[in-house]
Order: structure tokens, then sequence, then C-alpha cells
């Protein structure tokens, strides 16, 4: 007890000996990937610009990202609690048709690779110093006690949204208190036309799911064009890799033509494309599963060529 009384005393003659200045800042709409809970102070908005930051997967899983960053940092209106925020942030993802990827509620037990998910929270952080008002900040990744990773999409941008909460450190006399820091990654926009290895198992890893574009059809036909060799090696790699997983090839149209017939052409050309898998790079048949689904679940509006280009793709799905 003496020992942190002490302690307490140290810090606050450093954080008088120290000028730090702590502007709370507005944030900029235009900027914004998700809005902070209502009625929060931002107290740092830090934008690193292209960075790379580890972002968690599950309790045993961490992959490296590169992307526009930003962090937030602010204080929660008073009586909210760690846990209505996170819940706040994981409502907010879901409704603009976000995914939750990954959510804690012991993040301080959380240990990938032999490193502690407190030491992947501060890779790419500011460093404040020691002062006292800003000693909350500095121990955060020690405090939090809630950690929720979500995917959303913007335009033609995806973004990481990674949220964590938890209460002031009683040091600085804020233990009651809640802050929360919104760390967010703004990813490069993928080409159209691009497909690898690397795209192919943080797509999987991540959602399930990737779009392939670099499967080419003429317009109307189902036959698989030459030009589709390189996604095909590529995809055929990956299965014999993943040999043991099962996927669904499933096949989109856009809307033009009707129904009926996009539906029955979508589901020739997944079918198309497993047999030239099956066929030409030998993956076992068993591995693969036509669907066609037509324009029943597009990415983009109908309505702009753009939009059809978007629907318009094969993907691949993990079972």
């Amino acid at each position: 007890m003496k020992n942190s009384k002490k302690l307490f005393i140290l810090l606050l003659i450093i954080g008088l000996s120290l000028t730090v200045l702590s502007l709370t800042v507005t944030a900029r709409a235009e900027d914004d990937i998700i809005p902070i809970y209502e009625g929060s102070e931002i107290i740092y908005d830090d934008l690193f610009g292209f960075e790379e930051i580890p972002v968690i997967l599950n309790e045993t899983s961490v992959i490296f990202q590169e992307g526009n960053l930003r962090r937030l940092w602010c204080k929660a209106p008073e009586g909210r609690s760690p846990y209505e925020i996170i819940r706040n942030f994981e409502s907010a993802i879901e409704n603009i048709q976000g995914q939750i990827i990954f959510s804690t509620r012991e993040p301080q037990s959380l240990e990938i690779d032999e490193k502690k998910l407190s030491d992947y929270f501060k890779i790419n952080r500011q460093d404040r110093g020691l002062a006292t008002r800003v000693f909350s900040y500095t121990h955060f990744p020690g405090e939090m006690s809630e950690y929720l990773v979500g995917k959303v999409r913007t335009g033609e941008r995806d973004s990481y949204v990674i949220v964590a909460a938890g209460r002031g450190h009683w040091a600085a006399q804020q233990s009651e208190d809640t802050y929360y820091e919104i760390v967010t990654l703004e990813l490069e926009a993928m080409e159209m036309d691009m497909v690898n290895m690397e795209a192919l198992q943080q797509g999987l890893a991540v959602q399930g799911r990737i779009a392939i574009y670099n499967i080419l059809f003429d317009t109307g036909e189902s036959r698989v064009k030459a030009e589709s060799e390189e996604a095909l090696t590529t995809i055929a790699g990956f299965l014999q890799d993943n040999h043991s997983q099962r996927y669904l090839v499933v096949g989109h149209t856009d809307s033009m033509g009707g129904y009926d017939m996009n539906l029955r052409l979508s589901q020739a050309r997944a079918e198309a494309v497993v047999a030239e898998l099956v066929n030409v790079y030998g993956i076992n048949q068993e591995q693969l599963i036509p669907v066609g689904v037509g324009p029943a679940a597009p990415v983009m509006s109908n309505s702009t060529e753009e939009g059809r280009a978007r629907n318009r793709r094969v993907e691949i799905v993990e079972l």
C-alpha cells in the first residue's frame, strides 16, 4: 500500500513537470468509417497514413494488414460501461452490413504466437509519455476489458474496425471513467482483375469467401475463356494446399436478361469452373460443389455498369 502511494505521488510529480499538449478534437464526418459513441469526448485523433498493423482473426490467428491507419482515443459519457460501448459498436458494424470477425471479454488472457493481445495493440500507436493527464492512455492496453474486430465496406474499399474499451487507470484517479480506442484500417482498393494466393488465404480466413473477377466468360456463355488461366492456376494451388477442406464454387451474374436465364447461366458457369479445375488442374471432384445463384446476391446496385461488373463474379466459399 505504501509503495502504491509513493508511485502515485511520483506520477503526479512527473505529470506536473511535463508539458503535454492534449487538445480535444472533433471527428471529421468525411473521414469517419464508423461514428464514435454519441456524447463521447475525442481526446486524440491520430492519422498515421499508410501503415501496417496486426489484425486478430480468432484466438489463435493474427494477420498483418496494410492500409490507411487512424486511431481515435475517446472518453465515454459518464456512467457508460466498457461492455455497453463495445456492444454499441458491434451493432453499428452490423447495421452497415459489416461483419464481426472476433470479439472477446477477456483480452488480457489472449496470447498468440507467444505475444499478448496488448502487445499487438500497441503496434503503430502514438507514444505520449508518462504525464498524469495521459496516464490512462499510456497504460490502456493493460486496462482493456473488451475487444472487437470487424470489417466493413465503404465504397470500393474494405476497412477493418478494431475497438478496445476499458476503465481508466487508478493512479490517475480515472478508474470510474470508461475509455475506448477505435482503430480503423482502410485497405487499398483491390484491382478487380487481380487474384493471388495471399488474397485467397486472407479472404477465406476472414470472411469465409472471396470473389474472383478474372475468371472470364463471353456474354451469355458458360465456357471458361483461356484468359482465366492465371486465376485458375492460383485457385488450384490453394486447393491443393488445403485438400482436406471442401468449398463451394458459386456463380453470380448481374440482373440483365431475366432471373431464370441468369440462374441457369450462373449454375452452368460454376459447373464449368469446377470441371476446369478437376480436368485440367487435377483437383479432386469431391472437394468442390458448384452452385449458381444468378443475380440473387449483388454486392452493388445493378443500375450502373460499374455495379453490374462487380456483381458478375465467381466466389470461392468455405464449407
